[in-house]
């Protein structure tokens, strides 16, 4: 549910200033400060949710936003997709946008104003939306900020940090001091997770406790090629049969009543709308520039990222508090096993398998995964 406190047309502009990058150790800023300095948006309480895409949308439908898409269709498509999901929330929620190194982040924000913040970050292809099933639960603890990652589908800007470095964890920081936020809860899903982790590793001041669902970069994982060639690739440009084959839970675990990450209608939806329309050779910054074709060498590295451990030394640097969920049919990796690991490797890591889960915990299992959060990060 969207506000209807303020009239549609009813925007607040605001500025919330640019940092000052430091000089040495961090990536300096990207092209999009090059390019264009303009003012973060607040609104509150927009009587639709449509007028959300089109009043405080950071970029119109320009090359440069349109260079993540396939087509103009496909970009009017996900973002159709996007308000049609904002008219499912069932909580007020403000959308709001600082500004990054990387370009203005979007995101959704909730709860009281003066609790402690949580920051939640979606996997790769994912965007705030994809959170409606815990924004009503954490918003009723925390002072929440469901983020659209930049360089993925959403209203952020669309310069991808790489994920080669810790561009992401950089992004972050912005992000926190574009909010005034000291110190906050983070918790990641997938590919979120792993930016989470490095948050921890690299800014353990800025942390109060981390959540990790399903994360990547905490083991070497399973490719789930006979999934991605059989469901994904075989459909991918029928979005409506993909979506109906992934609602329909067929690609399914060995073990009965698992699921890749179980496709909630909305994630089917993204992921086949995704699939058919969206450039992640670019939000994953593996496709060259100059030869318009994919940089295989950069796509391997990008790879090893993804389903390659970080070093045992260095997740033995983790001092920040964390919790560690799986579900209990978990694709890529045995969760037990990583779980075991996770007592011995990172010792102020807590670790907890949800039964009947699958890859993504918060959608197979919503209200026990959200319980288990919030019971953790409020204890």
């Amino acid at each position: 549910m969207v506000s209807s406190s303020v009239k549609a047309h009813e925007f607040k502009f605001i500025s919330t200033g640019m940092p000052d990058w430091p000089a040495t150790g961090q990536p300096k800023p990207n092209r999009w400060m090059q390019m264009q300095t303009r003012h973060a948006v607040t609104t509150r309480g927009v009587t639709h949710p449509e007028s959300i895409s089109e009043a405080t949308r950071p970029l119109e439908q320009t090359d440069e936003r349109l260079r993540l898409y396939k087509s103009a269709e496909g970009y009017r498509a996900i973002m159709s997709w996007y308000d049609d999901v904002l008219k499912l929330l069932d909580i007020e929620v403000e959308s709001r946008f600082i500004k990054t190194r990387f370009g203005h982040t979007h995101m959704l924000v909730c709860g009281p104003v003066d609790a402690k913040p949580l920051i939640l970050i979606p996997g790769v292809a994912g965007c705030a939306p994809l959170w409606r099933r815990q924004l009503p639960d954490f918003a009723r603890h925390f002072r929440v900020y469901a983020l659209d990652i930049v360089g993925q589908p959403g209203r952020s800007d669309p310069y991808p940090p790489s994920f080669l470095n810790d561009e992401y964890v950089f992004w972050l920081e912005d992000v926190l001091n574009g909010l005034d936020i000291d110190r906050a809860h983070f918790a990641g899903t997938s590919v979120g997770g792993w930016i989470v982790l490095r948050m921890g590793l690299q800014f353990p001041e800025r942390v109060r406790k981390i959540v990790m669902l399903s994360p990547t970069g905490i083991s070497r994982a399973k490719l789930p090629v006979k999934i991605w060639i059989t469901k994904v690739l075989n459909k991918r440009k029928n979005a409506d049969a993909l979506e109906n084959d992934l609602t329909a839970k067929s690609v399914s675990s060995k073990t009965h009543g698992g699921s890749f990450g179980t496709f909630d209608r909305q994630l089917a939806r993204l992921m086949a709308l995704c699939t058919r329309h969206y450039r992640v050779d670019r939000s994953v910054g593996i496709h060259n520039e100059k030869t318009g074709k994919i940089d295989f060498a950069r796509a391997l590295r990008v790879l090893r990222k993804f389903f390659l451990a970080e070093p045992r030394s260095v997740l033995k640097r983790l001092k920040v508090p964390g919790l560690l969920i799986f579900g209990e049919h978990e694709i890529l990796y045995d969760p037990r096993k990583i779980c075991r690991r996770t007592a011995r490797v990172m010792p102020t890591v807590n670790t907890r398998i949800i039964a009947g889960a699958g890859h993504a915990a918060i959608y197979d299992k919503p209200d026990e995964a959200n319980r288990v959060v919030i019971d953790y990060l409020t204890q």
